[in-house]
């Protein structure tokens, strides 16, 4: 094998002396440049591929001169860019090619400043007038004088009622703002009638009422009874008035201890009164309303006849007002029937000539229809007793009291309904209950079939007037918009709202 002399003893040409001491500084040179064109890498448009690392020329080793080191040699690092040659598309005479400059960023935009404007809703407190309450949020004097001077004039003798509530629009003024100002106030003492109070842009303050146009609007309440029938409708949106009236209504037919069941459906009809804006002034009128039952349903509908006044009927016209009623107490429970029966005191078999009610002592007794006091005192066995003449055919009887209603004595006339007496345990009882008992030409019978009796219906011409009238409101009880459903139209603003919504705020009492 032939030895090769080691590259240190190998003779160098002059050329190859120069090229080592050449190259070091081009390459230091290059990797300063290349340093700066990475640092501007992340404004390039568009990007060239990077060369494989494998397929990359390897680069030369270092020379190494025999008496010369990198230490020995001064790098000059290249002289600062000048901004006109750093936006120039040349740089030292050499076209830039594929770079583009990043326009600056545009200056942020400012946000708007946040409103000076804002909602405020004041509550009334008694004793309290409005300009000590505009005193209380530091309204300037003066302005607070000429709004209620405004207000007073618009009210005339009138006086606002403690918990009326104020509605304000206010703006901060950034020189004063320990003195906000008052844009608009206004007041609603009718749901018909608005006062409005607004500033104008001289300082003074503009006085306007406005009249609200009041319409019927009919609605429906469907529910399910859960609890009392009252309360299902209340809590279903029908207004406590109305849900009496129904189950007055029914009370004529319905046997509420046997018939009424948790989960049966219902549906009221009502006539609310709305002003133009939605406000409603009357939360609603009962017209017609509907009990699904298990085995039947049962309809009434308000109707006025002529000469009249507003009642309840059935759809075929006839009125569910009974001259007597069901049962003559509230709250009652049924013990014994009508027929013959075992005497419970004298131990033999007799006829029981009425109906027995149980129920607390001091339970007031109603008179079951509209008659004259016959008979008022204590009779035998029946104890404390009061005997009603309906007409010359009809009477009833109620016994076992404890004591009479108010001015009960004989020849007086009572109305339907009236207390007539108290539940006791007098004569011969068991416990505190009450004897009823019902008569046709002197001789008792069975008061529970006796709820036919006297019925009024409608004849003649009012009765095409009244199926219009049942046939509408039939229709509406399934076709009305339900009150769920009615959305109030949103309130109209004054002109001096606020362009942008306000934050309401709400103090003294709310």
């Amino acid at each position: 094998m032939t030895d090769f002399p080691s590259p240190s003893d190998r003779p160098q040409s002059a050329k190859s002396t120069a090229f080592g001491v050449v190259w070091p500084v081009l390459g230091a040179t290059g990797l300063i440049a290349g340093t700066l064109f990475l640092a501007l890498g992340g404004l390039l448009i568009t990007q060239r591929p990077i060369p494989d690392v494998a397929t990359a020329q390897a680069e030369p080793p270092p020379l190494v001169l025999a008496n010369l080191t990198l230490a020995d040699i001064e790098l000059i690092p290249p002289p600062p860019l000048t901004s006109a040659e750093f936006t120039s598309s040349t740089f030292q005479g050499v076209e830039l090619k594929g770079f583009q400059m990043k326009p600056p960023d545009p200056a942020a935009e400012a946000e708007p400043p946040a409103s000076d404007r804002y909602e405020l809703t004041l509550r009334l407190e008694r004793g309290d007038t409005v300009e000590k309450m505009l005193a209380d949020i530091d309204v300037p004097e003066a302005d607070r004088r000429q709004i209620a001077e405004k207000l007073q004039a618009l009210l005339k003798k009138k006086k606002l009622a403690a918990g009326e509530t104020i509605e304000l629009l206010m703006q901060t003024m950034p020189e004063q703002p320990d003195a906000p100002r008052v844009l608009s106030l206004s007041v609603r003492p009718q749901p018909e009638r608005e006062y409005i109070i607004s500033r104008q842009d001289d300082g003074s303050y503009d006085a306007e009422e406005k009249v609200y146009k009041v319409s019927p609007r009919i609605v429906r309440v469907e529910a399910e009874r859960e609890g009392s029938l009252q309360q299902s409708g209340v809590k279903a949106g029908a207004p406590s008035a109305a849900m009496v009236e129904f189950i007055r209504a029914l009370s004529y037919d319905v046997d509420f201890q046997r018939e009424l069941k948790q989960g049966q459906k219902f549906t009221v009809l009502l006539e609310q009164l709305v002003t133009s804006d939605g406000l409603v002034t009357h939360p609603g009128r009962l017209l017609a309303g509907e009990l699904r039952l298990l085995k039947r349903t049962v309809t009434v509908i308000r109707f006025r006849p002529p000469g009249g006044a507003d009642g309840f009927y059935n759809p075929q016209g006839e009125s569910v007002v009974r001259s007597f009623l069901r049962t003559p107490m509230d709250a009652s429970k049924m013990t014994s029937r009508f027929g013959m029966r075992e005497h419970p005191i004298l131990g033999f078999s007799a006829l029981h000539a009425g109906v027995d009610f149980s129920a607390a002592s001091g339970t007031p007794i109603l008179a079951a229809g509209t008659g004259k006091v016959s008979m008022a005192g204590f009779n035998g066995g029946y104890g404390l007793y009061v005997k009603l003449q309906h007409t010359q055919d009809v009477a009833t009887a109620y016994a076992h009291m404890s004591r009479l209603g108010p001015g009960i004595k004989p020849g007086v006339s009572v109305r339907q309904g009236q207390v007539i007496g108290f539940v006791g345990s007098t004569g011969m009882s068991t416990g505190p209950h009450l004897h009823y008992e019902f008569h046709r030409g002197g001789k008792p019978v069975n008061p529970l079939a006796q709820k036919f009796a006297m019925r009024a219906t409608v004849g003649g011409k009012d009765l095409a007037r009244f199926q219009a009238l049942a046939r509408q409101y039939l229709n509406q009880l399934k076709s009305a918009p339900a009150v769920a459903d009615v959305k109030k139209p949103a309130p109209q603003k004054t002109s001096q709202a606020p362009k942008e919504p306000a934050t309401s705020q709400v103090a003294r009492g709310d």
